[in-house]
């Protein structure tokens, strides 16, 4: 079995078991560096503009690539495994989306259920995310992007670096406490970084959704929001991803049971439901590669 995919299988069933080991992900040092500590880039012309993120994730690429070349094929690849399983596991979550997402269905009111559903995004959202629909599903596949499918398909591509890449762009990308350690340009180029890092991602995530649920319904939504913004099929905007989720969510006949009887949560169980089966479809698909001999 390729050691990618026993890699991937292992990260996958360690974050969802035990979801208490989420605590070894801390990116403290991550921060620390980008403020300032043990890095004398800081306050540099390079750090102040835009290719200042050769350096702010540059060097911890650079660090965790150097490794992974020369760990290639020692040993039967058994330290390759491990770094590459450790790295894929550190980059996976944060946190446990099902448990975030059950904090929502079981919460006992509606005040503690809205408290639940701002954890979802990495940052608390302004204005709040409400109990509609549209924000429901958005809120679950979007955090599928950014806990799941970027991490994996980046790792997929490059390995265990491509994993810290996607982690530590979406970092400053969409957290506040990373992004204002940054000068503005710098962490405006790593925004734009995170755009182009999604967009694969995403448009493969809306592929394996149109395999998993209403295909039609999928392939009509991705052309309208396309048709729709005018600017083409290569657009950087992942919202066709959104739009399909909705279709999507909206042609499934399941018949959800909330134990509160709120029918407003059933596009939440439905989200849940189709990012797990997207999930499927991709690693019965990444199976297929190393069948084929495509992946070693």
């Amino acid at each position: 079995m390729s050691t990618a995919l026993l890699a991937v299988l292992v990260s996958i069933v360690l974050s969802h078991s035990l979801p208490e080991l989420g605590r070894l992900r801390h990116y403290g040092w991550f921060e620390g560096w980008l403020r300032g500590d043990f890095n004398p880039l800081v306050g540099s012309g390079v750090w102040r503009g835009r290719h200042g993120g050769w350096w702010s994730i540059g060097v911890p690429l650079l660090l965790v690539g150097a490794l992974q070349f020369f760990l290639h094929g020692v040993a039967y690849g058994f330290p390759s495994f491990l770094l590459a399983t450790a790295v894929l596991f550190y980059c996976w979550g944060p946190r446990d989306l099902d448990a975030d997402i059950g904090a929502v269905t079981h919460a006992p009111d509606r005040d503690t259920r809205v408290a639940a559903l701002q954890e979802i995004p990495t940052d608390p959202p302004a204005p709040p995310l409400g109990l509609d629909g549209r924000s429901l599903v958005d809120a679950v596949f979007r955090a599928a992007l950014t806990r799941w499918f970027g991490v994996l398909f980046w790792f997929l591509l490059l390995g265990a670096a491509g994993a810290l890449l996607y982690r530590l762009v979406q970092l400053v990308a969409q957290s506040e406490a990373f992004r204002s350690a940054l000068p503005r340009a710098h962490a405006d180029a790593l925004r734009d970084l995170h755009l182009a890092l999604d967009w694969p991602a995403a448009q493969l995530m809306t592929l394996a959704m149109a395999l998993a649920a209403d295909f039609d319904a999928v392939a009509q939504s991705w052309r309208d929001f396309h048709h729709g913004i005018g600017q083409g099929y290569l657009v950087r905007d992942i919202g066709f991803l959104f739009a399909a989720a909705r279709a999507s969510v909206d042609a499934e006949d399941e018949d959800f049971e909330d134990e509160a009887a709120n029918t407003t949560l059933l596009p939440l169980h439905q989200s849940q439901s189709l990012v797990w089966r997207i999930l499927v479809v991709w690693l019965a698909t990444l199976a297929l590669f190393v069948l084929a001999g495509w992946i070693g």
